[in-house]
């Protein structure tokens, strides 16, 4: 009888320990891989298209659900897409097949129908939530206004906010983009309706009641592509960021599902790059259009007189010699009193050596954009706002930066943005306020680009023989005459002490 009690008693914890065993777990588990800002796809250091291959083998044979997020900020500018307008990124994305790609300015380079086209090649959603076409009365064509992707019954919707100065600095005429506030309160509504458990905001632009939504928990997390080059993480905002410096990012997420509160835990896991298998298919995709994108740009066109630098920080704050090779080669050309480019029309962020061959290549990717020559006429008044302008945000790096040939000007970043200019010289001579000078400039800046409202006051050249040349085919041919170029720093542009 007690060997029998004692059997019982041994059954009842074995049966126990199985049920306990057996019972489901309320922590789950995610592994979000989120990438973006790699326009370039000749970059052979870390964070390479098959860097990225590599890594979404490795993790999706972990055996935990995986979600790739590609967060956009490259259909455009660079030298394949300048021929292709961005196609060649969507066919290397459907071999690495994202769940989604949201958009960034930089999708709006080549303008709407051709993002519209580039969505009917993806083989993913594209999602953007705060865009508006006002010919069908929605989103753009093409694109979606959120999303949940589905993965082991784990439901994570997304939202995704473009920067409204998205329409001044690409000149978009058509669409609009709203203020994304009340749009993602009713998304995330209609997602946590849907059965999403984590909703995820993502974001360039940073706006104050972001980190309000995150602390209330009403965004689970945010993953934000920084234009500045900052990848830094804030873990305690939940807020996950990457750069062109560093273009992927791999986070490790779980949470408690039956829990109110969640208990969510996200931590950055660190990537070997040496450790990451070959991805066959996407490798010999992006090494296919690179030998395609050698062929029609390896021609060698001169050489470099002295070391270069084209930092992307550096050409949007200040004077940069290749600026200044640029913006002459405009004004000799066009026989005009100035010359101005915009700093962000500068893509290349690369270092040259002193003797250093340079190929048609590099001014393809320093240049990338098909941007043609104008030249207009300005009064000194205009040419003065021009140039508040250009520094108006300069302790923010903006695009707008302007690069100058034929002027000099010198200014306080003490002053009040419309009140920095403290002087201006056109080819030595003070400015005349009321004297109208001719400008040599790309077709973007005269058109208004990047804000630059004053282009369209400007008195237009006409000329009905033909198209102006590409600024690009315009500074090779002045390399090809040169053949070593020397740019220096001239203090064309001088900021005061502060």
């Amino acid at each position: 009888m007690f060997k029998r009690l004692r059997l019982l008693t041994l059954l009842h914890a074995i049966l126990l320990s199985m049920v306990i065993s057996a019972a489901p777990s309320n922590e789950k588990q995610l592994t979000l891989v989120f990438a973006g800002n790699m326009p370039d796809i000749g970059i052979n250091t870390y964070g390479s298209y098959a860097d990225l291959a590599g890594l979404l083998e490795k993790v999706r044979t972990a055996g935990t659900p995986t979600i790739f997020t590609f967060v956009g900020g490259s259909l455009g500018p660079s030298p394949l897409s300048s021929l292709d307008r961005g196609s060649h990124i969507i066919d290397i994305l459907n071999t690495l097949e994202p769940d989604l790609m949201t958009l960034n300015k930089r999708e709006f380079s080549f303008f709407e129908d051709e993002l519209t086209l580039r969505s009917y090649e993806a083989a993913f959603p594209i999602v953007s939530s705060n865009l508006y076409d006002p010919l069908i009365n929605n989103n753009l064509e093409g694109i979606l206004s959120s999303l949940i992707v589905e993965k082991d019954n784990i439901k994570v919707g997304f939202i995704s906010i473009l920067d409204e100065e998205v329409v001044e600095e690409y000149l978009l005429k058509r669409i609009k983009v709203f203020e994304p506030r009340k749009i993602i309160g009713q998304l995330n509504a209609e997602l946590r309706q849907k059965g999403a458990e984590l909703v995820v905001l993502v974001y360039t632009k940073e706006r104050d009641y972001y980190q309000t939504l995150l602390s209330d928990k009403q965004i689970d997390f945010a993953l934000r592509l920084s234009s500045t080059g900052d990848s830094s993480n804030s873990p305690l905002n939940k807020v996950y960021a990457i750069s062109y410096q560093e273009p992927f990012k791999l986070l490790q997420i779980s949470w408690k599902s039956s829990n109110q509160e969640k208990n969510l835990s996200i931590q950055t896991s660190s990537i070997d790059y040496a450790d990451l298998p070959n991805e066959h298919t996407t490798s010999t995709l992006v090494d296919e259009y690179n030998q395609r994108l050698t062929r029609l740009l390896n021609q060698k066109i001169g050489f470099f007189g002295n070391a270069l630098n084209t930092s992307r920080n550096l050409v949007r704050s200040q004077e940069m010699p290749f600026g200044n090779f640029i913006t002459d080669s405009l004004r000799h050309y066009a026989q005009t009193d100035i010359a101005l480019i915009n700093g962000g029309f500068i893509r290349g962020n690369k270092s040259y050596t002193k003797g250093g061959i340079i190929s048609r290549s590099d001014i393809m990717t320093e240049l990338p954009f098909r941007t043609h020559l104008n030249v207009v006429t300005l009064t000194g008044n205009q040419i003065r706002q021009l140039l508040e302008k250009s520094v108006s945000e300069v302790e923010l790096a903006k695009g707008r930066f302007l690069q100058v040939s034929g002027l000099s000007f010198t200014y306080s970043i003490k002053q009040p943005a419309g009140e920095r200019v403290t002087s201006i010289l056109v080819n030595g001579s003070k400015l005349n306020s009321q004297q109208v000078y001719s400008v040599a400039t790309s077709d973007y800046l005269a058109r208004g680009g990047d804000g630059y409202d004053t282009f369209n006051k400007a008195v237009k050249q006409e000329d009905n023989t033909q198209k102006t040349p590409l600024i690009s085919d315009i500074v090779i041919h002045v390399i090809q005459q040169q053949k070593t170029i020397f740019p220096m720093l001239e203090s064309r542009i001088k900021r005061m002490p502060e």
